[in-house]
Order: C-alpha cells, then sequence, then structure tokens
C-alpha cells in the first residue's frame, strides 16, 4: 500500500514539475551561450565565436532574425561579454524595452597583435562567420537586420569592415575609438569610394574621461566633412569595462530601429 502511494505522490509531483515548466514564459528564461569553432583558412587555424541566442526564438518564422556582431578589444578574448553579463543585459533589453528578438554573434581575434593589413581576421568574418551564422541560425539575411559594432581596437575594425562593405551591413557602432584604422583620413576615403552604396547608420560613443577622445573626434570630423550622417556621444566614463557595459543596452536599442 505505501508502495502504491509512494508511486501516486511521485506522479503528482511530476505533474505539477511539468505544469511549472511549461507556464514559464520567455521573458523567464535566460539567454543561451552557444560556443562554436569554424576552421578558416585566412587565420591558418579555427575561429571561436560564441552565439547569444534569446529563448523562444522559432526556426519556422518568416524573414528570419536579426543578427548583432561584436568585436572585442586588444588583450582581450570572447571572455570579456560574459564578464560584462551580457547574456543579462540581451535578456532585459528585450523585456523591458519589448524589441524584437534578435541573436549575437561576438568572435574571437586571437592575433590582435598584427596590423590590420596583415591580419586574416576581416576575411574571417566575411567569407567564413557571417556565412556559416546565417546557414546554421534562422537568421535575417538582409543588410538592414545585420548590423556590426566594436569597442577599442574592435571598434577599428567595425568601422573598417562596415565602410568597406555598405551592402552587407545597415549599422555600426564605434564604441571608444582609439583613433582610425589606417590614418586620419581613411575613413574619408572609403565613405568617398562607396557613395554610391547605401548609406550606414553611424553611432560613436566616447567616455569623458576616456584618453582616446580625441581620437574619435578625428573620426567624427571626417564624417562631417563629406556630409555622411552620424550620431556621437559623449558619455561619462573611461575607456574601461564598466563604461562599455553600460552602453550595451543603447547599442541594442538603436540597432533595433532598423529592424521593425
Amino acid at each position: 500500500m505505501r508502495r502504491i502511494w509512494f508511486a501516486l505522490c511521485l506522479i503528482v509531483f511530476t505533474y505539477i514539475q511539468t505544469i511549472n515548466v511549461s507556464a514559464q514564459s520567455c521573458s523567464d528564461l535566460p539567454v543561451k551561450i552557444e560556443h562554436h569553432a569554424i576552421p578558416v583558412e585566412a587565420l591558418h587555424g579555427e575561429l571561436l565565436f560564441d552565439v547569444y541566442v534569446p529563448p523562444c526564438m522559432d526556426e519556422r518564422i518568416l524573414g528570419g532574425y536579426p543578427v548583432v556582431y561584436l568585436l572585442h578589444g586588444q588583450d582581450m578574448g570572447i571572455e570579456v561579454w560574459q564578464e560584462m553579463n551580457m547574456d543579462s543585459i540581451i535578456h532585459d533589453t528585450i523585456n523591458l524595452w519589448n524589441i524584437p528578438l534578435f541573436l549575437t554573434v561576438v568572435p574571437q581575434e586571437d592575433q590582435y597583435l598584427l596590423s590590420f593589413s596583415l591580419s586574416g581576421f576581416e576575411e574571417a568574418i566575411l567569407h567564413d562567420l557571417i556565412p556559416w551564422i546565417d546557414e546554421h541560425y534562422n537568421t535575417c539575411t538582409d543588410r538592414s537586420c545585420r548590423s556590426l559594432a566594436g569597442l577599442s581596437r574592435g571598434a577599428l575594425w567595425a568601422e573598417k569592415i562596415a565602410f568597406e562593405h555598405p551592402d552587407t551591413f545597415g549599422a555600426v557602432g564605434l564604441l571608444s575609438m582609439p583613433g582610425t584604422f589606417i590614418d586620419d583620413q581613411s575613413l574619408y576615403y572609403l565613405a568617398d569610394r562607396h557613395k554610391d552604396k547605401p548609406l550606414l547608420r553611424v553611432r560613436m560613443d566616447t567616455g569623458t574621461q576616456d584618453s582616446y577622445r580625441h581620437e574619435a573626434n578625428k573620426a567624427a570630423e571626417q564624417l562631417t566633412y563629406i556630409g555622411y550622417p552620424y550620431e556621437f556621444k559623449i558619455q561619462p566614463g573611461r575607456h574601461d569595462i564598466d563604461y562599455w557595459m553600460s552602453m550595451l543596452d543603447k547599442y541594442f536599442i538603436w540597432f533595433s530601429q532598423s529592424w521593425f
């Protein structure tokens, strides 16, 4: 009799737990972090990257989901995004601001001491990473759905890649830029070379106590000179993880303005 009673109690308990799990809404579930590595010829090795996947994304949805690509700075790796609690920031931003669900992809630059001209990182992103993401996830492949941003050295990469390929990305975010990737005229020449292609949405941010803040001004001056539209904000902060962490939700919200 006790065994029967115990079995009944176990069935009831399991049923209650199933109800509790199924009753959870998407806003109750965490953002998943999926780890990947793919062989890349341009890097003579593998490209490591993480994909941040919000709950309740539907593989059957027509049109796919927007993608944000984020590039870390020098002397960093993709773990810096977890140090900034980016999964929680994505979760809260989606739920508090009611923006569309989106994927966030963070590739690792291992050879961050190489010059831009010698590195295969740009080729890896354009010819290996983006096609792999579009093949393995339900993504929106229109340029308006694809955003690129970086912090510090990553901002220089984002500047170079986006302005060289404005038909691939709809928006670019340049956070704490320590100059321009070649010289003070590089952004001017890139924008002028691709003037017949669609304009990028451009946002730049730098901290009031960032030692590189005057370098970011030079990039803004180049865009002003050629009449290229952009946003440039100087916010309280330094060239550090606290400042970057405080800016992540603002960039996600800003990117989402192209997705509606």
